[in-house]
């Protein structure tokens, strides 16, 4: 009798908390929810905030303007606008603010705390433009938002403790992480069955490159035009090396695919397609113009130097590319996560988590490639998802963002650099197949955003939904 008496208590809690989660996904739905509703299906969604304590309008001021600071930290780190969100909630909320609106549009984060009865208190911080990623100060700052939240941190250590993760120096000096964007490129180089020599000269013509870019950008140059330098730079020294001999034109094909890839804005895309999945449509109109600009602006690249491209010989057109053993493909994408880890700003801690994730990708891309006859953006698309599966369920432990596992493993395994090589020359020599290359290139990438936003959140949930079987949430 008491086993039974047991599991019918059990049923009974599960239902409650099933009803109590029913309806606070109805209350989101219905866009009316409380801010602790905003934190369903986040780490935070069960944790015991403090009760609510009305604020005088200079304290509300202290507590907005760290929000604001914090969340402006994390946009300019990399994280997600839901990640963003989440933050300011968790944080606030273990303060004991409620009363707090929060939009987050395509430029600015805007705040206001309206408690009845009193003038609102409203505040904004001007976004970045242009997404960026800093890998070890997103984990920083991910960790001092937990650190708040579970330990009720005063509003000044944490603001010392921001302070600290901001003024703190970059993870690798300079040089170090253009080598590890340089030691991708080569990798990125073999995969797209690049030869020794070829490997060899990618690192160099993206060092040439990324260094004419950095230069640039220290001008105050556009960032749309330059993308188009770099593009045209791009063109001209793969040109350069294959006229004169230098490189056979399948090498030259590797060492382009390569560099373009590195290129494409793929952190936009995922957060692109996580933002309009998760209702952030103005954030996701905004990356969208940044897209379709950096699309332009590469063609616009192209398009400058095309003028080199006839009179390459009939070995400088041909756009077949020879598959590697398995065993070596799996080596390069675990090097090339390796080298983007650091590229991105990651420490030695991501590191291995990253190659793992880019190794399981590699894996099951292949397994659909060459066993299960799928197309190139099925398998991309799976091969992500998996990716995010595992990042969404290994994050916590591992003490990282799953983005942060995710996003380096991406650039080393499923990229489309050989389909995004293949349409530019086809395009520029007038032959046939250009738009089928293209249309598998543009697909590929968006199967990339949606696999990945599909696997963290898969991951991510079965992970907490683990953690509260075997540890679960007292009542409140």
């Amino acid at each position: 009798m008491s086993g039974e008496w047991a599991e019918e208590r059990g049923v009974v809690r599960w239902r409650v908390r099933a009803q109590a989660r029913q309806a606070r996904l109805d209350r989101l739905r219905r866009d009316d929810a409380t801010l602790l509703d905003r934190l369903h299906a986040t780490p935070y969604e069960n944790v015991v905030f403090p009760p609510v304590r009305e604020y005088e309008e200079d304290a509300a001021a202290e507590v907005l303007r760290f929000s604001l600071r914090l969340g402006r930290e994390l946009f300019g780190a990399g994280a997600s606008t839901r990640d963003i969100q989440t933050a300011v909630v968790a944080v606030t909320a273990a303060w004991g603010m409620q009363n707090l609106e929060i939009v987050i549009s395509g430029c600015a984060l805007h705040l206001q705390y309206a408690p009845p009865g009193r003038p609102p208190v409203v505040m904004q911080a001007v976004l970045a433009s242009e997404d960026s990623r800093d890998l070890s100060r997103l984990t920083a700052l991910q960790g001092l938002t937990a650190r708040i939240a579970a330990t009720r941190l005063p509003h000044d250590e944490a603001a010392g403790a921001l302070d600290r993760i901001v003024s703190a120096p970059a993870r690798w000096p300079w040089w170090f992480t253009v080598g590890g964007g340089a030691v991708l490129a080569s990798m990125l180089c073999v995969l797209a069955s690049g030869t020794v020599r070829a490997a060899l000269f990618a690192p160099l013509l993206f060092l040439v490159t990324n260094r004419i870019a950095w230069a640039l950008t220290r001008t105050g140059l556009a960032s749309f035009f330059v993308t188009a330098v770099q593009v045209a730079l791009l063109m001209a020294g793969t040109m350069a090396l294959i006229h004169p001999g230098v490189l056979s034109g399948r090498e030259g094909a590797s060492l382009l695919a390569a560099n373009m890839i590195l290129l494409l804005p793929i952190l936009t895309v995922v957060s692109l397609t996580e933002d309009a999945i998760d209702g952030f449509r103005p954030m996701a109109a905004a990356r969208t113009v940044s897209l379709v600009a950096f699309l332009t602006a590469a063609a616009c690249g192209v398009l400058t130097v095309a003028f080199l491209v006839p009179g390459l010989d009939a070995s400088a057109r041909t756009t077949t590319l020879t598959a590697l053993p398995v065993w070596l493909t799996l080596v390069t994408s675990g090097i090339g996560a390796l080298g983007n880890a650091v590229f991105m700003g990651g420490g030695p801690r991501l590191v291995p988590w990253a190659v793992a994730a880019a190794v399981t990708g590699a894996c099951v891309k292949l397994l659909g490639t060459t066993q299960l006859d799928w197309t190139a953006p099925l398998a991309i698309g799976v091969a992500t998802a998996a990716m995010g599966l595992a990042a969404g369920a290994l994050a916590p432990r591992a003490a990282v963002p799953a983005r942060a596992i995710l996003i380096p493993g991406i650039a080393g395994a499923v990229l489309p650099g050989p389909d995004l090589y293949r349409s530019l020359l086809q395009l520029l020599l007038h032959t046939p197949g250009a738009g089928t290359y293209l249309a598998l290139t543009l697909a590929s990438t968006a199967a990339i955003g949606v696999g990945a936003v599909l696997g963290t959140v898969l991951g991510a949930g079965g992970e907490r939904q683990w953690r509260r079987r075997l540890h679960p949430a007292p009542a409140h």
